[in-house]
């Protein structure tokens, strides 16, 4: 897919670092990681994540239990890999260009 747009984004400065550097370690740019968010909000058809606002800390009981539920099935479903495994999948997928399949 050829690259012919551009999308400018305007953040702090201390803020554009702090999500850089993960993406540096993990040999990828900040860049990248947009366009695969961008894939992934079209394969799940929406934003790939629940945002929130609320920290564990101010969630109620019952919130936290409905979330653990929800990881539950999504360990259940194997939706769920270790961090080491995810690392390793993501630098084969840089590695090869095909980040999109992720």
């Amino acid at each position: 897919m050829a690259m012919d747009a551009t999308l400018q984004i305007r953040m702090n400065g201390e803020l554009k670092a702090q999500v850089e550097e993960p993406r540096r370690s993990l040999g990828t740019s900040f860049a990248k990681a947009v366009r695969i968010f961008a894939q992934q909000s079209l394969q799940e058809g929406g934003i790939p994540f629940c945002p929130t606002m609320k920290t564990w800390g101010e969630m109620t009981a019952q919130e936290i239990s409905v979330r653990l539920s929800r990881s539950e099935e999504d360990i259940a479903q194997g939706k769920v890999c270790t961090q080491a495994d995810l690392d390793r999948k993501m630098k084969e997928r840089f590695a090869t260009g095909n980040a999109a399949t992720l």
